[in-house]
């Protein structure tokens, strides 16, 4: 590695004469019954809690995985989550600071792994229903990236059993049910729903039962581990 590799950014990469790259990565999982998405919580300078998705500032002669991986322990403590590139949002006025092109990454984690693993002093999980009640810090065109995040959740959640990376590795059918109504913000036939799952052969049952509800338990089942595309489950 030669000796210009080796320098160093400037102190301020904003003084640099090519746009800086950046990584975004919008994170969703389903927490009390309701999608959420993971953001970053940042104070402004008048006390104001404000917010933005987890970034950073793209390392050189580092994978755009590592970059991903780095960012989601560094600012979440998220040890795993599926990740996917979403778009490159490259308008020249997107940061107030400078020149920003952001790689996006679109996410999904499951609740039980997002809270044995999340730092709650460095993040908040937002309704994505109150998206519209926050503020993003430095006005970041971040809400726009994470409803281009949903449309691609909604329409992978229709077409691929994707849904498996935000549910727990075990569910009743009954709760994947209500997940898929949450997202979607649709009702969905009950019976067709249960039908359809058998028929593509997508789920397996696990021989047992959820004992957490009061009525009488649930047989608990788990995705078959195999990528399956254009199921049209719904």
């Amino acid at each position: 590695m030669n000796e210009t590799q080796n320098k160093e950014y400037p102190d301020n990469v904003f003084t640099l004469a090519i746009p800086i790259v950046a990584i975004d990565i919008v994170i969703f999982t389903i927490y009390k019954n309701k999608l959420c998405i993971v953001l970053d919580i940042k104070e402004s300078e008048d006390k104001k809690v404000k917010y933005i998705l987890p970034w950073w500032i793209v390392k050189k002669w580092v994978s755009l995985e590592d970059n991903i991986s780095g960012i989601l322990l560094k600012q979440t403590w998220i040890q795993w989550a599926y990740c996917e590139q979403l778009s490159v949002f490259w308008d020249p006025n997107r940061d107030p600071r400078g020149h920003v092109i952001s790689i996006s990454y679109f996410c999904m984690v499951s609740v039980d792994n997002f809270l044995k693993n999340a730092d709650f002093t460095k993040i908040q999980i937002i309704d994505y229903n109150n998206l519209d009640s926050i503020e993003i810090w430095f006005h970041f065109d971040h809400k726009n990236i994470i409803n281009v995040a949903k449309k691609r959740l909604d329409y992978l959640l229709e077409y691929t059993d994707i849904v498996k990376n935000i549910v727990p590795k075990e569910f009743t059918i009954p709760y994947l049910h209500k997940v898929y109504e949450t997202i979607l913000w649709e009702t969905i036939d009950k019976r067709n729903f249960r039908k359809k799952l058998f028929f593509l052969d997508i789920i397996k049952e696990t021989w047992e039962l959820d004992r957490k509800s009061a009525n009488k338990p649930s047989k608990l089942y788990e995705f078959i581990e195999k990528r399956t595309e254009n199921i049209e489950l719904i």
